[in-house]
């Protein structure tokens, strides 16, 4: 029985060895780190930011680019924008939101946006803000344009990186994204 237990633990080390080899065989565009900026907007009110910004880091890790350090010099923010809150004309009244979603896929140091895609969503409730966060929550971390951002995005980041030379770098700041929006 120890000799068994003790082939498996070998078998197991040598295992894990291998795995952490592989993994410091990583090439460079395999290992461009995304940080996702949590979306602002104080007209939407309840968790419906929350849920977006856990699905946008969903979407990053699944493409294989997340981060959760403040070093990390690309970035994907997000504006959101209520472009219409209608009520209906049934009874009870019903409210029909629809939201506009920009996502941005920058280079914090250089002030630079990569790649940008935009989703509009619909939501209907009986109550208006509501209707907006079911909008909202209705972008999955698996949407065909969050994951042409994400690819776009890290192509242009790793020409980007290519041209200036993989081990110069600037200096990473704390994000500061109102250079977007002006």
């Amino acid at each position: 029985m120890k000799k068994i237990s003790f082939i498996l633990l070998a078998a197991l080390l040598m295992l894990s060895g291998s795995m952490l080899k592989a993994q410091d065989e990583m090439s460079f565009e395999q290992m461009i780190p995304v940080r996702v900026l949590m979306p602002i907007n104080k007209e939407i009110k309840g968790d419906a930011l929350t849920v977006l910004y856990n699905r946008l880091n969903q979407a990053v890790t699944l493409n294989g680019l997340g981060s959760s350090t403040n070093e990390s010099r690309f970035l994907i923010v997000t504006s959101v924008t209520v472009l219409s809150k209608n009520a209906t004309n049934s009874i009870p009244p019903q409210f029909m939101a629809e939201v506009e979603m920009s996502f941005y896929f920058v280079d914090n140091v250089n002030k630079i946006i990569l790649a940008q895609e935009m989703v509009t969503k619909k939501g209907m409730d009986d109550d208006a803000d509501k209707a907006v966060a079911k909008a909202i929550k209705l972008v999955q971390a698996r949407d065909p344009k969050l994951k042409k951002l994400i690819k776009i995005g890290k192509q242009r980041a790793v020409e980007y990186y290519k041209a200036i030379g993989e081990n110069e770098s600037d200096e990473i700041t704390e994000p500061d994204v109102s250079w977007i929006f002006e």
